[in-house]
């Protein structure tokens, strides 16, 4: 977990830059809220993009780590969907999975096998996109329209993309695509208890 003076100093920083800009705009609220937001969620991914670069760069898979990364981030932008509830493991796991995904592919999958799983992820994407968080439920109807319209051309575009590119970056998006996926699926639902009963 980050050190309590760390996430002061990251408190203080997103405090002062919403002040900076809330004086120079005149915001309505609930446009204050999600500026405070964004700039919340940006500087606690920053780190973690640092250090997955920087490993990236290391392992010299600088430019595979960047198209996973940058094809679930877009995507997960939109439909967003789960988080961890640790900082720390979420620290950990996005940089195992932005780095070690690319490292440990190999030469990737074939295009049929491609095709055909795109398509089942863009269907589940269609369905649960956006997904809400405890955080950040989505209110607004007309958000939701915007944002599972956006998340599904997004998520054809990729599967588009992931078809013309060759069968190792074509894996990595199709990868990045199912992690965005599996992020949105409601897991309650899927679980039964002894008794027979959904939970």
């Amino acid at each position: 977990m980050e050190k309590p003076e760390q996430k002061l100093l990251l408190y203080k920083l997103s405090d002062r830059l919403f002040a900076a800009i809330q004086k120079n705009l005149q915001l309505e609220r609930r446009q204050a809220l999600l500026v405070k937001l964004g700039i919340d969620t940006v500087l606690n991914v920053i780190p973690k993009l640092i250090i997955t670069i920087i490993l990236a760069l290391l392992l010299h898979e600088l430019v595979p780590v960047l198209v996973f990364m940058g094809s679930f981030l877009v995507l997960r932008g939109f439909a967003y969907g789960r988080h961890l509830k640790s900082d720390l493991l979420c620290t950990i796991l996005t940089i195992f999975v932005f780095v070690g995904v690319p490292y440990v592919i190999g030469t990737g999958i074939s295009e049929v096998y491609r095709l055909l799983l795109s398509l089942i992820f863009v269907i589940i994407i269609s369905i649960f996109a956006p997904a809400d968080t405890v955080k950040n439920p989505i209110t607004s109807k007309s958000l939701r329209k915007k944002l599972k319209r956006r998340a599904i051309g997004l998520s054809l575009i990729l599967s588009l993309l992931q078809i013309v590119s060759n069968n190792y970056f074509g894996t990595i998006i199709l990868i990045a695509m199912a992690l965005a996926a599996l992020l949105l699926m409601p897991y309650e639902s899927l679980v039964v208890n002894s008794q027979g009963k959904r939970r």
